[in-house]
């Protein structure tokens, strides 16, 4: 890529801004989508919620999220990050609160299918932002201090879902995060004007249109992290929509103790995932190869999610903490290492819509296999799940690191349009 108009050893304060804002997206991104998993065991009773309906609900969510992530990736490609997001974060706010509106099944499936219309934008909007705001030669570390937003949304979530409950009831832990996200949605409309920023060359942008997708899509790294996620999605899914009704269910948690000790995991999983990303941009500036020392992380790191197999052995809540901390730490570290492989090989205009491809393709087979988790935890438990799940981090490490290693260190010239 061309020099950057700003220089590259100063951080201009509008990056530091939407390094802030893209961190708070990505808190309540998740925090929203986690409401509904704390609360499981509240609706059952609020609205007759069985395990086979929630399967249900996730599947009303998962369809148009994965819809949208394609749709949304090619949106920001087009339109850029501004407007885009301000319409993501708009969609899914109001969704968020029209949870708290609920009195049956149906009402909430479709709160839950408007949520997940809303929802997977703020992915590649994110990456679009950054890529265009942040200098290439800083946008590594700076991306890795974004890494742990989504699991400080997993760590807020059960405290504060737990009292806004217990103090306003269930129906609040909906609708306050909803008006917050709109207070965010202006935000990001008054931070991110339109026009190019200090990560982009306005001439080479004009002259490199997006490329087309079927050019992402022959792209052989590409394929291989696309793999990668198709095996290990579910298994962050899984752990995200069921594990809160699991420890209250299964181990006997109440929503106070949930809401006390739920955060844990998350919490552990963000001070790895900065730690790691230190670690591999030093080994990216030692080799002059980013790719490969991220690929180099996923490999170490898949090697720990075999642990979760043993959650169904055990009913000890400081063992299965300890456990949870590891399968965490695996899930949540690869999609920042995912999303930054994405920003390794592909150059700036292709990186949303490579990622809107890659989450939706990911989120099929989430929605597939959740749709029928409910089914089989009222059949055998949760047992073979986690079993399963175990398994499918050290597979797609297989596949990524077989699929980088025949290839050159990445440029952000890959994509020939």
């Amino acid at each position: 890529m061309n020099p950057a108009p700003e220089s590259p050893e100063r951080i201009p304060r509008q990056s530091w801004l939407i390094l802030t804002l893209v961190f708070l997206v990505g808190l309540l991104n998740y925090f929203d989508r986690q409401t509904l998993s704390i609360l499981k065991a509240t609706l059952k009773v609020e609205i007759g919620l069985t395990d086979t309906h929630y399967s249900y609900i996730v599947t009303a969510f998962m369809v148009p999220y994965i819809i949208m992530y394609i749709v949304s990736g090619r949106l920001v490609d087009r339109f850029g990050s501004r407007g885009p997001m301000v319409a993501f974060i708009t969609v899914w706010s109001i969704a968020t609160a029209l949870c708290g509106a609920v009195h049956n099944l149906w009402h909430l499936a479709f709160a839950r299918m408007l949520l997940g219309a809303g929802e997977p934008g703020a992915f590649p909007g994110g990456m679009r932002a950054q890529v265009k705001w942040f200098p290439p030669t800083r946008r590594a570390f700076l991306m890795s201090l974004n890494s742990p937003c989504t699991a400080v949304g997993a760590i807020l979530a059960p405290p504060i879902v737990a009292g806004l409950a217990m103090v306003w009831g269930w129906r609040s832990a909906f609708v306050v995060p909803g008006i917050v996200g709109l207070l965010l949605a202006v935000a990001w409309w008054r931070v991110d004007h339109n026009g190019p920023g200090v990560g982009e060359d306005p001439a080479k942008m004009a002259k490199e249109p997006a490329p087309p997708l079927r050019t992402i899509l022959g792209e052989r790294r590409f394929i291989g992290v696309l793999v990668g996620r198709l095996l290990s999605e579910p298994v962050w899914y899984f752990y995200l929509f069921w594990l809160p009704g699991y420890l209250q269910e299964r181990i006997g948690l109440t929503l106070p103790e949930l809401g006390a000790v739920g955060w844990i995991p998350s919490g552990v999983a963000s001070v790895v995932a900065i730690l790691t990303a230190r670690w591999s941009d030093k080994v990216a500036l030692r080799t002059a190869n980013p790719a490969a020392a991220r690929v180099r992380a996923l490999v170490f790191l898949s090697l720990f999610a075999p642990l979760g197999a043993l959650l169904a052995t055990t009913s000890s809540l400081p063992l299965i903490l300890l456990l949870l901390c590891f399968v965490y730490t695996v899930a949540q570290t690869w999609f920042f290492y995912s999303a930054v492989l994405l920003a390794d090989i592909f150059p700036n205009n292709a990186v949303a819509g490579a990622m809107g491809f890659m989450g939706a393709a990911s989120a099929t087979t989430a929605m597939i296999v959740n749709f029928w988790i409910g089914p089989i935890i009222e059949r055998v438990g949760y047992g073979p799940i986690f079993v399963v799940a175990a398994i499918m981090h050290p597979l797609g490490a297989l596949v990524i690191r077989a699929c980088f290693a025949t290839k050159k260190p990445p440029t952000q010239t890959s994509v020939v349009v």
